[in-house]
């Protein structure tokens, strides 16, 4: 069928975005592969839409998805990107899609294909296809024969079709288009100082009366949220951990936890040459003591029960055993016990009233004041006067403190020390040059006094000039939202049913009989 594709040089213009269009949608960020066993499960991969995964068709999906990594990232992806993509994910995610190709009923022709693969500029050879190119990265690179490669890609255009279909609508206007690279353009700079609640705290007193009333008037914010105490041992990956170390150190950990049902945790991490530690109390907020924070395994810790073992739950850092040792429920503790923190809100809360009110002070004093004059004589009237205002940096010397200035930013900036700030660029954004903003702006840092160093301004020239690609990219960007946002809710209508916990040694995917 496509045999001429192996034999004749083409070289037709085609259309290759798949990897930068369907690969973002299989990264998963910090997610944990949990190696599962149920009994009763039926002997396939999975269920999508109703309807049963071989492990067959599943380890083709995962094959394929795995080929779009090597295409859009090369020979070093693993190395580089093995904390970012799920090989798992990735082919429930290309199954889910390929099922809606085939419900719309897209199709794609051999000589799409042809034109397809003809076109990967590393089969090119003098700005031509070449058959002996692709003979090697079939054998060598990607371990497969001809008909399996071109079926992928067969299943990679359909998709992008599918892509084209739900995205044709999207539009971007020329006035859309210029009031977005405004937003992200146009710069303007300030000079502020910082009102921190943190350097009033030692000035400020508080009495057992006023903890005693603050306690009673806000019980609530002093619930202790449930916690867990449990004991867990771990076998740690390295950088350099190949994917062989890890599917033994999977499967070890499995009969660690089969040991650990009958002999405990400790007894059977001991008999494999591991320490089971205890952790302590913590919460789901909470970072885990002496692990710190891997909120991708948290939920599954506070879902098992009292008594009972996690399934192995595997981290970029390495793989975990947990056993939880007791579970203390949602409580507000009495006055004695949540004293401290009642005392350390207090103080912050008073703190920043502190704050507040020197950072209005200040305000007072840099900016022009009307004040009234008593009369000279009686039978006068009051007269109204001007306060002259006083420079910014001398008044923030007097009080002790520094004015300081940032580096020009826009509405999307980060901005050194202050971060995204959105409540402090909507002040500044509505200042003109040398103005001064009429009251404290509140941040996460404390209380800031602002005065803009510029009138918000961007370089029209320049819009010009970049406008046409601006808008090309603010489409393209909209319409990968678009697809996205399709995606997720493709996904939640397949009502995915996985029993692929883990990849085996050999990279396959391992059946549910297989993970006791």
């Amino acid at each position: 069928m496509l045999r001429m594709l192996r034999k004749k040089k083409v070289a037709k213009r085609i259309f290759y975005v798949l990897a930068a269009i369907i690969i973002p949608a299989f990264v998963i960020w910090g997610s944990a592969s949990v190696i599962n066993k149920k009994d009763g499960v039926p002997n396939v991969a999975g269920r999508i839409f109703g309807k049963n995964i071989s492990y067959d068709q599943f380890q083709e999906a995962m094959t394929a998805w795995k080929t779009h990594i090597l295409l859009q990232y090369g020979e070093e992806a693993e190395k580089n990107l093995g904390s970012l993509f799920d090989p798992i994910n990735g082919a429930w995610d290309r199954l889910i899609l390929l099922h809606e190709v085939r419900r719309r009923g897209i199709r794609t022709t051999d000589k799409d294909v042809v034109e397809h693969i003809a076109r990967l500029p590393f089969l090119q050879r003098n700005g031509r296809f070449d058959p002996q190119s692709y003979e090697l990265f079939l054998k060598y690179t990607l371990r497969m024969d001809a008909r399996q490669f071109e079926e992928a890609a067969r299943q990679d255009i359909s998709m992008t079709k599918l892509y084209e279909a739900v995205t044709q609508q999207v539009a971007v206007t020329d006035d859309q288009a210029r009031e977005e690279y405004k937003k992200q353009h146009t710069e303007t700079r300030l000079r502020y100082v910082l009102f921190s609640p943190q350097n009033y705290k030692n000035s400020v007193a508080v009495t057992d009366e006023e903890l005693s009333k603050y306690y009673e008037t806000s019980k609530e914010n002093f619930r202790v949220p449930p916690q867990i105490n449990a004991v867990y041992c771990m076998i740690p990956y390295k950088t350099e951990t190949t994917l062989e170390e890890k599917a033994k150190a999977q499967e070890t950990m499995q009969k660690i936890a089969r040991q650990a049902k009958g002999a405990g945790l400790k007894t059977a991490a001991q008999d494999a040459g591991l320490e089971a530690k205890e952790t302590g109390f913590f919460g789901f907020n909470d970072p885990i003591p002496a692990l710190g924070w891997l909120p991708q395994i948290k939920t599954a810790l506070f879902d098992t029960p009292q008594g009972a073992f996690t399934q192995p739950l595997e981290t970029e850092r390495g793989i975990y055993l947990f056993g939880i040792l007791e579970k203390k429920d949602a409580y507000i503790p009495e006055f004695k016990e949540a004293k401290d923190r009642v005392r350390t809100a207090l103080v912050e809360e008073k703190a920043s009233q502190v704050a507040f009110q020197n950072a209005q002070d200040f305000v007072n004093r840099v900016k022009n004041t009307e004040t009234k004059e008593k009369p000279e004589a009686a039978g006068k009237a009051e007269k109204t006067a001007v306060r002259p205002a006083v420079p910014f940096d001398r008044a923030a010397e007097a009080m002790g403190l520094s004015a300081k200035e940032t580096p020009p930013f826009t509405k999307d900036s980060y901005i050194p020390e202050l971060g995204l700030a959105t409540v402090l660029k909507d002040a500044a954004f509505s200042l003109k040059k040398d103005e001064i903003y009429d009251k404290p702006v509140s941040t996460p840092q404390g209380f800031l006094v602002i005065q803009s160093l510029q009138t918000p301004s961007f370089d029209e020239e320049k819009l010009k000039k970049e406008f046409e690609d601006f808008k090309k990219a603010m489409l393209e960007q909209k319409r990968n939202e678009t697809f996205n946002a399709f995606f997720e809710g493709l996904k939640i209508q397949a009502h995915l049913v996985s029993y692929v916990k883990q990849i085996g040694r050999y990279g396959m995917p391992v059946p549910a009989a297989a993970q006791e």
